[in-house]
């Protein structure tokens, strides 16, 4: 039931945004197209980048230094609960939410840990870390910088579309047309559903325990289903996560 409420409000978001689309003129909704999609190409690499630079120089020897004892002593405690337990103890908030739809504790994750805590603990705490915490960290960091990212060279792109018009103006493409609208416009629509999408994928995991915050119940609609298998922007902004 609630994919197709899902489904419902997606094709109404579309709806929506192709009525834009239609009252706009030609040029402006291709300008406007191709700002989209070139500020999205210069924001994935800033995102990444950025977002990988704060996890290791900010994230990783904060959260080291707060698990280093658990997983020190991880052989040494008598306890009910299992190492993997009492080191998440010492994760962040955001870690703790986004471990299970990020898998950063379970299946080869878990067992690449395992290994670890079998092994020699004085240097294990790192890695360790790195497995549970990073993806998720990263995950959100990336979002973070890739929306900030975006929104400043759209704003820059868009401050040149009065030279732009100057420069292409005749009076067919300044007319308003439906339909070469909507098509002309399509990019946008679909960029910006997209980074909707991505910023689900990799934010909704770290969110408070509340179900439009659960990106597994988005799986259920089949438009968000087709467009997260084939999403160019989630494809290289969660490339080396796990999400």
């Amino acid at each position: 039931m609630l994919g197709i409420l899902l489904d419902a409000a997606t094709i109404v978001f579309f709806m929506y945004m192709f009525k834009k689309c239609a009252v706009k003129s030609q040029l402006k909704n291709a300008v406007e197209s191709l700002a989209f999609i070139a500020s999205s190409v210069v924001s994935v690499p800033i995102g990444v980048f950025l977002g990988d630079f704060c996890y290791s120089s900010f994230f990783r020897p904060v959260i080291i230094e707060r698990v280093e004892s658990l997983v020190t002593t991880s052989g040494d405690v008598d306890t009910s609960m299992n190492a993997v337990e009492r080191i998440m103890q010492g994760m962040p908030t955001m870690v703790n939410n986004g471990a299970r739809i990020y898998k950063t504790t379970t299946g080869e994750s878990l067992n690449q840990i395992n290994k670890l805590l079998a092994g020699d603990l004085t240097t294990a705490t790192g890695d360790i870390v790195d497995i549970i915490s990073r993806p998720v960290i990263d995950g959100v960091v990336r979002a973070l910088f890739f929306a900030i990212a975006f929104v400043g060279c759209y704003r820059l792109f868009r401050a040149f579309y009065p030279t732009i018009e100057a420069y292409f103006y005749n009076p067919d493409r300044a007319a308003v047309s439906p339909t070469n609208g909507m098509v002309l416009g399509s990019g946008r629509v679909v960029v910006i559903f997209l980074i909707i999408l991505s910023l689900v994928q990799l934010v909704g995991p770290v969110l408070p325990d509340f179900i439009l915050f659960r990106p597994e119940l988005y799986s259920q609609s089949f438009i968000f289903k087709l467009f997260s298998e084939n999403n160019l922007i989630m494809l290289f902004l969660g490339e080396g996560l796990t999400a």
